[in-house]
């Protein structure tokens, strides 16, 4: 009977894009600029629209006040959630920047089609205090 040794060598398999998640440098962004100015957009623009309302309001604000404060702390916060991604895509695998790109397209997407189901809710059914309320 005769033996056969057989050299053993340890194969590594890696699956496809493995490496190129390796190669990223993790950088988390900052997001602490952006979440204070969302959080600054809901309490200035809801809160002064709260306040503003009513049969016996607190205070006396024209009505455009409170949606030029909502409006200008979502377009800040949204310019700084912007400006913190693109910063941490730096360095990036094109794999990870387009999975990123793809999550900020869904949410714009999603939140569009909400603004549109609402707003064809409120028309169809032609009650125009529906719209705030959802």
């Amino acid at each position: 009977m005769s033996t056969i040794a057989l050299a053993t060598t340890p194969v590594t398999i890696t699956a496809p894009g493995q490496n190129a998640v390796r190669e990223q440098t993790s950088v988390l962004p900052d997001n602490r600029l952006s979440y204070t100015a969302f959080a600054a957009a809901y309490l200035l623009g809801h809160g002064a629209a709260a306040l503003s309302h009513g049969a016996d309001p607190v205070l006396d604000l024209p009505g455009w006040l409170p949606t030029g404060l909502l409006a200008t702390g979502l377009v800040g916060g949204t310019t700084a959630s912007i400006i913190a991604s693109t910063r941490a895509q730096r360095g990036a695998a094109a794999a990870v920047v387009l999975t990123g790109k793809l999550i900020g397209l869904a949410w714009a997407v999603g939140f569009t089609a909400l603004f549109l189901a609402i707003t064809g809710i409120t028309r169809t059914l032609a009650v125009p205090h529906l719209q705030s309320l959802l």
